[in-house]
């Protein structure tokens, strides 16, 4: 480990870190990464192993996510037998967020085509006990010219928006969500948009049932079935950031 002039440090890791702020520059910046390696067939119900790299790094601090789709066979979830979902996410980032604390994760992020199921994920805060199923907070596509953060908080059900807007397929949107976890509702939920001003809720409960820490997901994460709006789309993400305030 060394420490610059600027008081930036270089971790063996793989980031670059200063008293506030983690930068991934590789895949080893990450703590973990969650990649497909099944095909499913729908037809048969059955999976077949696949070795094909969803996950690419061309350059230092940009990482692409590929899913495959069409209606005949598609990339899995990780190595689960899930039918519905399919992956390409890293996760992990520097310290775990607690309860009371309060972060910033930005991102750099285009899509190869708009539109989603369901669901399409390109952001999670998901907690690492109590209740994670569901994630915290999620900034995700919903059509060809829209996204949104959203949150799910205690025992909602859903996701609930806490900022809407518009991207460009193709083109480079930055987005930078800001997340204070709370059980006393001093929560907050705000995006920052190609450097606009924070925008979003406050003064709301931010936490999921049981679970004392969180960490961010990046990738490519959607729902999937035979009729899905899909082909064989790329995530790419650059300048992925966590800073804790």
């Amino acid at each position: 480990m060394k420490k610059g002039l600027l008081g930036i440090l270089v971790l063996s890791a793989g980031f670059t870190s200063s008293a506030y702020a983690v930068t991934a520059t590789t895949f080893g910046s990450f703590s973990g990464q969650e990649e497909p390696t099944t095909l499913y067939t729908p037809s048969t119900g059955t999976f077949t192993s696949d070795s094909f790299d969803n996950m690419t790094s061309p350059g230092s601090g940009v990482f692409r996510f590929h899913l495959r789709f069409n209606p005949e066979t598609w990339d899995g979830d990780r190595n689960t037998t899930s039918t519905d979902r399919q992956r390409a996410e890293v996760k992990g980032l520097g310290p775990t967020q607690k309860t009371n604390e309060t972060y910033e994760y930005s991102h750099q992020w285009k899509i190869s085509r708009g539109g989603s199921g369901s669901f399409w994920h390109v952001f999670q805060l998901k907690a690492t006990d109590g209740d994670n199923a569901a994630p915290l907070i999620t900034d995700s596509i919903k059509l060809d010219t829209a996204a949104v953060v959203q949150y799910c908080s205690g025992t909602q059900q859903g996701l609930t928006a806490a900022r809407h807007y518009t991207i460009v397929v193709g083109e480079f949107t930055t987005t930078n969500v800001r997340v204070k976890v709370s059980k006393t509702g001093a929560g907050e939920v705000k995006a920052s948009i190609n450097g606009d001003a924070m925008a979003g809720v406050s003064g709301i409960d931010v936490y999921r049932p049981n679970a004392t820490q969180y960490r961010p997901k990046w990738g490519s994460y959607r729902s999937v079935n035979v009729n899905a709006p899909y082909g064989d789309d790329t995530v790419e993400q650059r300048a992925v950031m966590a800073n804790k305030k």
